[in-house]
């Protein structure tokens, strides 16, 4: 689905793109699960203050989703081992689980090794959700922005993706297949983004 299909908010609400998110956070990565049926992460927001990476997990109607593990990686050697989770999609051997509650959320709280120090390193956090059913994208590279308050793209929007993406079929040859793809998955996020939005700044 690629980064195209991630949409990213400032402090203000105001839809950014990948590129000013890694101008002010330096590296950021989305790890992409590939195309639905997936856990699908949809929107990333800027923060400030609260010391905390937020996850939330909804399905396609905007329903949340309890008890549904998100791990969280950082580098760690006592970090528990997920190797026999289960878990379909692991982009680290090692992180903590944590399962959301009723409303669909989760928070890690965040230490002094959770900064951005070096902008080419990025972030010390990877995201992701561990589910036994569904694979789930990541993102690689979270945390706090030193010498600011606590600041960082680390309000998470993942979305159980269950219908896979109908594809058109375009002429051969014609260049228009990535486009129509992609207004297809659009056109899947959109339905919750109004949803999303509103809820997403209650929560601040």
């Amino acid at each position: 689905m690629g980064i195209e299909s991630v949409k990213v908010y400032d402090l203000r609400g105001q839809e950014r793109d990948w590129a000013w998110l890694r101008d002010k956070y330096g590296r950021i990565e989305l790890l992409d699960a590939g195309d639905p049926p997936k856990f699908a992460l949809v929107r990333i927001d800027e923060t400030k203050g609260p010391a905390v990476i937020k996850v939330r997990v909804i399905d396609q109607n905007g329903a949340p989703i309890a008890r549904q593990p998100v791990i969280n990686h950082w580098p760690d050697p006592k970090l528990p081992d997920l190797t026999a989770g289960g878990f379909r999609t692991l982009w680290h051997d090692r992180g903590l689980p944590q399962h959301t509650n009723p409303e669909g959320f989760t928070d890690f709280a965040l230490g002094p090794g959770s900064f951005i120090r070096d902008k080419e390193a990025g972030g010390p956090h990877t995201i992701w959700i561990g589910s036994p059913s569904y694979p789930s994208d990541g993102v690689e590279g979270v945390g706090m922005l030193g010498g600011t308050n606590h600041m960082g793209p680390m309000s998470l929007t993942y979305v159980l993706i269950t219908d896979p993406i109908v594809k058109p079929s375009p002429p051969p040859g014609s260049q228009t297949e990535i486009l129509e793809e992609l207004r297809a998955i659009r056109a899947v996020l959109e339905q919750l983004s109004g949803h999303l939005g509103a809820e997403v700044r209650e929560q601040r």
